[in-house]
This record gives structure tokens, C-alpha cells and sequence, in this order.
């Protein structure tokens, strides 16, 4: 037998995704014009403005094909926040590893630069998101969060770089550090929202912040 085709128990093995049939391939695009035209309306309508009456009506379809993808509008809702929440995840994991080989607060900086690059040019669907948020449910919170969790855990990997590298201290509390980031980060969006401020403002507070919060955990 050729060896180069035996595989260890632990080796993983590569697995061509399942090609959709076309009924498959209709309802994945049925799907995203809904969620693309509601996109839009929660950007210019505010979420309790938009009606799935609406949606359908921007998406060029019944209001049968909306509920046939979602059970009703907070269903939609999180489906939009969960999909941009991941796009906006991998623009930021891309700047900082852009970075890898520089300083903690340089990745950071880069981390949080893009992720404001990219939402800033949809500021309406993040006014959307934050009222939103101050409405919805513990159920919905609770979704929410989880995604929430992932850009601290992506924070955290940095910080935990910079305690190896010995930048920072070897017992600095890096769950602490990154949900605090986190938390800036996602509060500084009302400098943006009500207060008018362009990127470079929202850049250089998150820096100041980084700066300032590193500045105790440094080694």
C-alpha cells in the first residue's frame, strides 16, 4: 500500500462540502435577498419600523417567502447580526494577525481600527443593533452575547501574545483585559452615533484606552 495514503488516527481529513441542488441553491438566495432588504430597512427604519410587509416588499417577494426562512422579524433580526458579526470578526482577526509580528498594542490598535473601518459604513444598522439591545429580551441577550464573547476571545489571544513575548505581566488578568476592551470597543460606537465622530475619532479613543489599560498590564 502507498503510505502516503495511510492517514494517523488524529490527522484530519478534508471533506468537499455537499454540493446544494437547485431547490437548495433557490431558498439559500431567497434567503439572502430577505436578509440584505431588511438590512437595509433596519438601517433606515429603525427595527420596530421595519415590517416584514415591508422586507418583502424591498426584497421583490411575498411575505410567505420571508416566513418560510424566518419564524418572524426578531428571528431575521439576530440572523443579521449574527452573519455581520462574523464577517466583522474575520476583518479584525486578519488585521492583527496582519500584525503578528509587532507589539501588543500595535495588533490591538490594527484589531480595532478595521473593525470600525468596516461598520462605519453602515452606521444606521448599528443604531438599529444598540437599540435593539436595550429592548430584546433575555433569550435574545443571551445569542447576542455569545457572539459578543468571540471578539474578547480574539482580544484575548493578543493579550496572551504579549504575555509570552513578556510585554506583559505574566499574571495579568486576560479575560478581565479583553472583556473591558470588548467593552470599550462596542460603547465608543455612541462617539460615532451621537456624538457625530468620524473613524480617526473612534480610533484614537480605543488607542487611548488600549494605552491606558496596558499600561497597568505591562511587564
Amino acid at each position: 500500500m502507498d503510505q502516503s495514503q495511510v492517514r494517523g488516527p488524529f490527522e484530519a481529513v478534508e471533506v468537499a462540502p455537499a454540493k446544494l441542488n437547485r431547490r437548495q441553491e433557490a431558498k439559500l438566495r431567497t434567503r439572502g435577498k430577505v436578509m440584505q432588504a431588511a438590512r437595509e430597512l433596519f438601517g433606515e427604519m429603525g427595527y420596530d419600523g421595519a415590517t416584514i410587509r415591508d422586507i418583502a416588499k424591498r426584497a421583490g417577494m411575498s411575505t410567505g417567502a420571508v416566513f418560510a426562512n424566518f419564524t418572524d422579524k426578531t428571528d431575521l433580526f439576530e440572523a443579521i447580526y449574527v452573519e455581520d458579526a462574523e464577517s466583522l470578526l474575520d476583518v479584525m482577526r486578519e488585521a492583527a494577525q496582519a500584525e503578528a509580528s509587532s507589539g501588543v498594542a500595535k495588533r490591538l490598535s490594527a484589531l480595532f481600527a478595521a473593525g470600525y473601518g468596516r461598520s462605519i459604513e453602515n452606521l444606521p444598522m448599528v443604531r438599529a443593533v444598540v437599540v435593539r439591545s436595550w429592548l430584546q429580551g433575555d433569550d435574545a441577550e443571551g445569542r447576542m452575547r455569545t457572539q459578543d464573547r468571540g471578539m474578547a476571545n480574539l482580544i484575548a489571544e493578543v493579550l496572551r501574545d504579549g504575555v509570552k513575548a513578556g510585554q506583559l505581566k505574566a499574571d495579568a488578568d486576560v479575560k478581565l483585559a479583553s472583556e473591558m476592551l470588548q467593552s470599550a470597543y462596542t460603547r465608543n460606537y455612541r462617539v460615532a452615533l451621537f456624538d457625530k465622530g468620524s473613524l480617526d475619532q473612534l480610533v484614537a479613543r480605543m488607542d487611548a484606552q488600549v494605552a491606558m489599560l496596558l499600561n497597568g498590564l505591562s511587564a
